[in-house]
C-alpha cells in the first residue's frame, strides 16, 4: 500500500528580534505550523542574548513562553570581544553560527527580520528573507524603505520573499504582493509631507500608517507563501516571482 503521507517541513528562523514585528510575524507561523502539520519551526536563532534591548528580550521570552528552540549569539558582543570593525568579522560571526545551528536539521531557514548580512550563512543554507518592499522597490530596512517610499512620492509598495544571496535584497523572487500607499485615507497624510519641509518624515502620521501596511501584509504574504511551500504548490529552488496580491489583499481587509 503507498504511503501519501506528506513528510513534515522543518525550518529555522532568523530574527534580531527589534520589536513588536518580528513577535508578529513568528505568531502568526505559529498559527500555520497549528493547523497545517506541513510545516514546524525547528529552532530560532537571535543575534541578541537577554539583557540587550527591550525589544530583543520581549521577542526571546515569546519563543521560550512558545516551547520553541532558542538558539543566542550576541553579534554586538562579538564585535566588543573581537575589537574588529564588522565588515572585517561577518564571516565569522557566520561561523560560530552555523556552528550553532548546524545540529538541528532543517529543509530551509526563513529570515524575518534580521538585521545582518550573512554572507557565509546563505552559502551553507537555503534561506528565504522577507523584504519589505516590491521586487523592483527600494533596499534597505523598513525604515529606509519607507522613506524612499515618501521622498520618490510612490503611488505603491508591497512586500516580498526572495532567496537570501550574500547581494543585500538582490536574490531570486519567490512570492510578493502589492498595496496602495497613495489613498484616499491618506490623502490628508501626503499633504502634511509634501507641505511642510521641516517635518521629520520618521516621525509623520503617513510614516506611521504606511509602517502599519507593511506589518500587516508581510505577516499574511509569508504565511501564504510557507502554506503553500508546505502543500508542495511553492518550491523554493524553483521560484517562479508568484504575485500574490489578490489573496494576501483579500486576507488583509478580512482581519481589519
Amino acid at each position: 500500500m503507498m504511503n501519501n503521507k506528506k513528510k513534515t517541513i522543518q525550518i529555522g528562523w532568523l530574527s534580531t528580534g527589534n520589536g513588536e514585528g518580528s513577535i508578529g510575524l513568528l505568531k502568526k507561523i505559529l498559527e500555520l505550523t497549528k493547523i497545517n502539520n506541513n510545516i514546524s519551526i525547528s529552532y530560532v536563532f537571535c543575534n541578541r542574548e537577554l539583557g540587550e534591548k527591550s525589544g530583543s528580550d520581549n521577542f526571546i521570552n515569546f519563543v521560550k513562553k512558545n516551547k520553541i528552540k532558542i538558539i543566542n549569539f550576541s553579534s554586538n558582543k562579538f564585535i566588543k570581544n573581537s575589537k574588529k570593525r564588522w565588515k572585517d568579522l561577518r564571516y565569522l560571526f557566520d561561523e560560530v553560527v552555523i556552528e550553532k545551528i548546524s545540529k538541528h536539521k532543517v529543509n530551509f531557514i526563513v529570515s524575518a527580520g534580521y538585521m545582518l548580512i550573512a554572507p557565509l550563512l546563505c552559502k551553507n543554507y537555503t534561506i528565504i528573507n522577507l523584504h519589505p518592499a516590491l521586487p523592483n522597490g527600494p533596499n534597505g530596512t523598513w525604515k529606509q524603505v519607507i522613506r524612499k517610499l515618501i521622498i520618490n512620492n510612490e503611488d505603491e509598495s508591497g512586500i516580498s520573499i526572495h532567496l537570501m544571496t550574500p547581494d543585500l535584497d538582490e536574490g531570486p523572487n519567490i512570492s510578493y504582493c502589492k498595496f496602495k500607499i497613495k489613498t484616499k485615507e491618506l490623502k490628508t497624510e501626503w499633504k502634511a509631507v509634501q507641505k511642510s519641509k521641516n517635518i521629520e518624515i520618521e516621525n509623520s502620521k503617513l510614516f506611521f500608517e504606511i509602517r502599519k501596511k507593511i506589518v500587516n501584509y508581510e505577516q499574511i504574504l509569508l504565511y501564504e507563501t510557507l502554506s503553500k511551500i508546505g502543500m508542495k504548490e511553492i518550491d523554493i529552488n524553483n521560484s517562479l516571482s508568484l504575485d500574490l496580491s489578490a489573496e494576501v489583499s483579500k486576507k488583509v481587509k478580512q482581519l481589519s
